[in-house]
Parts: structure tokens; sequence; C-alpha cells
């Protein structure tokens, strides 16, 4: 072979290398839990939801959460959106929360949607105990 041959076959293998790296990490899923949980942040308490619809990447059957309540998905990819709906005693929908996270900002595998709603306070995201 000549160095030429080689040097090509080189860059060829990497470029696959890195393919499959990408798409590795691009398709690689997670499952996490979803909390509808009272929350504390510096003195003020947010409460939880009396009920929520929640839908994952817009994808699958919604979740529904009523106070207090854990819901388990699965995610895929780097960046997620989840749709939070507030439910009223009649299950119809009152107001409507988009909220997008990536993975690099998750802490552990429990998402609680309340801090999540108001403004990604601190402690959103946390391991399982």
């Amino acid at each position: 072979m000549k160095p030429r041959q080689i040097v090509v076959n080189i860059l060829l293998l990497a470029a696959f290398v890195g393919l499959g790296i990408y798409c590795y990490n691009e398709g690689k899923a997670y499952d996490i839990l979803i909390d509808n949980a009272a929350f504390t942040h510096e003195g003020t308490t947010y409460e939880a939801y009396e009920a929520i619809l929640v839908t994952v990447d817009g994808e699958g059957e919604p979740l529904y959460l009523v106070e207090g309540d854990r819901g388990a998905a699965t995610i895929a990819g780097k960046k997620h959106v989840l749709l939070v709906e507030e439910l009223d005693i009649d299950d119809n929908v009152v107001k409507s929360h988009k909220l997008s996270f990536k993975n690099k900002e998750m802490k552990g595998n429990v998402v609680n949607v309340v801090p999540l709603a108001n403004g990604k306070l601190p402690g959103w995201s946390y391991p399982l105990k």
C-alpha cells in the first residue's frame, strides 16, 4: 500500500468511528421518573399541582399525575421538552407549561415538574433516594 492509501483508509476509519459515537449518543435512551411534589426553595414553598398531564417530547401517552404522584418515562437524545398541562376538577386543561431541559443539566434520574415550571429552580432534578 502506498502512504496516500494508508492516510485515506485511516481518515475513513476515523470518520466511521466518529459517526458511530455520534449515533450512539443521540440514540441512547434513559428512564426517568417525573414527580409532582411540593418543593421548598429559600423559604418559599411551591405546592404540587392538584392534577396534571405530562407529555414527554411530544410522544406517547401523557402521564396523569395527581398531587404527590410519580410517573416513569423514557427519553432519548440530549434535549427534551415536557408539556405540563394543569387540570381543573373536571379534568379540563387550565394552563399549559412547556419546559425544556438538557441531559447535562440533570443531577439525577428524577425530575420534579414543580420547580422546573417555576423558573428551573435549583433541585428540579435529583437522584433517586
